[in-house]
């Protein structure tokens, strides 16, 4: 009988959720039918079942990645994900790179620096062409596909506690229920990257409008942004949305949030390939986005950084509201995994991969 060959991914591995850890999850879902796949963790919480690099043990480091045929990186620092890749060359294992974000234009001598330890995998994926005029990387290593995969419903937990008995209330009284998350309460050129100040702001509008909605956010991880989180919440008292508006901070399935919402929002300036959006659009649901970038088919658009432009674009779409087109979001398209599994196959088999592109 054939051995099994073996794969390390390498990247943040939930809890908590975000658009990366998701992927990664899924990834190792997947991909464990066919491989053998351990996990290297980067989150700052450590988790028992997985090493977790910041615990500076080198030689088990070393270790995991000696005894693996092939090495997938997603670090989300330019730092880390270079490490990886030097380490995982002097090993002479077979690397393949995810970038889920290189959000500018670096130096000339990072990017340089970049460019030259990305040359050392055998492939890029870059999740949106946007990166490509960022940093240049080798064409014939370079894939550019989007990093969505469909959600495994088996590995989404139910939602309880304190999001799930508001919506249970958001239901009982006949209001239109809108949800979006974040990551952290990150900020990009001194505005919130993922606007939760946009959400607020558009609840209170709607609210004077008449129209009955609940919102619900989700903040991931709070890291050291407690102060900015409950800066949040009093603005939300101080403008009386109590009812309207819950800023949380849960670790549940964001999947299962929409499946229980009637629209999603995700009003962010910057973005790389939003896993939200494309779950939004897998789920049958309507997905309102900033244009701060590129977005996928399907999506409803508002311009950046502008209130009355998104709070038309929730008004149109409530109005317009439909029940969900999508059949059974259960049953997967396996050409996502398809995609994953021939590429580390003929990686593995020495054989030339065919470059694939969304």
């Amino acid at each position: 009988m054939k051995s099994r060959k073996k794969i390390v991914i390498i990247g943040p591995v939930p809890p908590p959720t975000g658009g990366v850890s998701v992927h990664i999850w899924r990834l190792w879902y997947l991909l464990k039918k066919d491989f053998d796949v351990e996990l290297i963790d980067e989150f700052r919480d450590k988790k028992p079942d997985y090493f977790n690099i910041r615990s500076l043990n080198v030689f088990r480091y070393f270790k995991i990645i000696g005894r693996s045929d092939a090495v997938f990186i997603h670090s989300g620092t330019n730092i880390l994900r270079m490490g990886h890749i030097l380490a995982s060359w002097l090993l002479r294992k077979k690397i393949v790179v995810t970038v889920h974000a290189y959000n500018k234009r670096e130096k000339d001598w990072k990017r340089l620096l970049h460019q030259f330890f990305f040359n050392l995998a055998d492939k890029i994926i870059v999740v949106n062409p946007v990166m490509l005029e960022r940093i240049s990387l080798p064409a014939e290593k370079t894939i550019v596909k989007h990093a969505f995969l469909p959600p495994v419903f088996e590995e989404e937990k139910a939602l309880n506690g304190n999001v799930n008995r508001w919506l249970i209330k958001a239901r009982e009284e006949g209001r239109i229920i809108i949800c979006s998350n974040a990551w952290r309460l990150d900020v990009w050129k001194d505005q919130d990257l993922y606007g939760t100040d946009m959400c607020i702001d558009a609840t209170a509008k709607l609210k004077r409008n008449g129209i009955p909605v609940s919102f619900v956010f989700n903040i991931a991880t709070m890291d050291n942004l407690q102060s900015k989180f409950d800066n949040y919440q009093e603005k939300i008292k101080s403008m009386n949305l109590e009812n309207e508006f819950l800023l949380a901070n849960e670790k549940l399935s964001f999947v299962r949030l929409m499946e229980k919402s009637d629209v999603v929002v995700r009003p962010t300036n910057i973005d790389g390939d939003s896993l939200s959006i494309r779950e939004a659009i897998f789920l049958g649901k309507p997905i309102i986005t900033s244009d701060a970038v590129e977005r996928p088919a399907g999506v409803i658009l508002h311009e950046n950084r502008n209130t009355d432009d998104f709070v038309e674009k929730i008004s149109e779409t409530i109005q317009k509201l439909k029940k969900s087109q999508n059949s059974d979001p259960n049953d997967q398209d396996l050409s996502y995994y398809a995609f994953y599994k021939d590429m580390f196959e003929a990686l593995l088999d020495g054989k030339k991969t065919i470059q694939k592109k969304n």
